[in-house]
């Protein structure tokens, strides 16, 4: 019985032995990719290279679709309208104080319009 306790303690201490030498080589090699992340090359390699991704993608972010003939026909449109209907609101505030200016003197032509025709007939 004293051989197989004796055969069980030195597997037992290869296997201690075994697991201090791991833990003895994984703290070696933290220490040495601590060193070598810290160190300033790779530092600035580290920021160049996120600035080359960052860049890279925000290009293809930045290009912008094909627009139509068709479209800016509409959108020339659109800003000449604005710019009409910028330029009628102006000019009915100047002459007239406002749209209900502009439909009380509407209102009064019509008026005039049909009171003469009624005392001709």
């Amino acid at each position: 019985m004293k051989s197989i306790d004796k055969e069980i303690f030195e597997v037992e201490q290869r296997l201690h032995m075994r697991e201090a030498l791991i833990k003895q080589t994984a703290r070696d090699a933290k220490t040495r990719s601590l060193k070598a992340l810290a160190s300033p090359a790779s530092l600035v390699g580290a920021v160049a290279l996120g600035f080359l991704v960052a860049t890279r993608v925000s290009r293809r972010r930045a290009s912008a679709p094909a627009v139509s003939q068709q479209t800016k026909e509409q959108t020339k449109g659109f800003a000449l309208g604005t710019l009409a209907m910028t330029g009628a609101t102006w000019f009915i505030r100047s002459q007239f104080g406002g749209p209900v200016g502009l439909a009380q003197f509407l209102l009064a032509k019509i008026k005039n319009r049909k009171s003469p025709k009624a005392a001709v007939a």
